[in-house]
């Protein structure tokens, strides 16, 4: 995965987004992280740069460790949250650039996903640039580790060509979009949407709780 193109231009579409947001928006719950508003999903993507950037947290980061980011700048408005950002991000880049072990390319995930989330959480599009490498690197994480008790499934992205097999006989097969396949197994669709997908082979339900590497959310998402 090319992490540090990655991250960077995610963040810059994220700092352009921001600079448009009126408090309303900034206060607004987003489902894929219900604990969350848009502005505290901001703070943790600000606190999670600066606290990799200093050495004080190697991906990924605990639930513990997120929340003291945002709980850090609770009392930052929304220019201060990104300017902060604003500088430590070329530093992680450059990390991201550099550094050749796979946990240093779960930053440019994290923000990948937040921005869909974000943008999930506002009524806007999703934003599906990169889709292919957001889908093989949790896929291709799920073949080399696919539990031996669970059903083989051949996972086809239909708009790339990407195929994976998670087990080795392919029983049941999967098919969707890279964004869709991405979001799926990255903890963005619930159990029920991700039942609800192109199956064929065969009931997905006893494999459908193994996809999401993150968990799945209770209610469906949009984006």
């Amino acid at each position: 995965m090319d992490s540090a193109r990655i991250y960077e231009n995610c963040q810059s579409r994220l700092l352009e987004l921001a600079a448009t947001l009126d408090r309303e928006q900034l206060g607004t719950v987003v489902p894929a992280c219900p604990d969350w508003t848009v502005q505290q999903v901001y703070a943790h993507l600000a606190g999670l740069a600066a606290d990799v950037v200093n050495g004080d947290v190697t991906p990924p980061a605990t639930d513990e460790v997120t929340d003291r980011q945002v709980a850090a700048r609770a009392g930052h408005n929304i220019e201060r949250v990104t300017a902060e950002w604003a500088r430590t991000g070329p530093d992680l880049v450059e990390l991201l650039r550099t550094q050749q072990r796979r946990r240093y390319s779960l930053p440019a995930l994290d923000v990948w996903h937040h921005e869909n989330d974000i943008r999930g959480a506002l009524g806007l599009t999703a934003q599906a640039e990169d889709a292919d490498q957001l889908a093989e690197f949790p896929l291709g994480g799920l073949a080399k580790g696919w539990p031996a008790e669970a059903l083989s499934v051949r996972v086809v992205a239909t708009d790339t060509g990407q195929e994976w097999n998670l087990g080795q006989d392919g029983r049941l097969t999967l098919r969707g979009t890279a964004f869709e396949l991405a979001r799926a197994v990255t903890g963005r669709r619930s159990v029920n949407q991700i039942l609800a997908m192109d199956w064929t082979g065969g009931d997905p339900a006893p494999v459908a709780p193994f996809l999401p590497t993150l968990p799945a959310p209770e209610a469906d998402l949009a984006v």
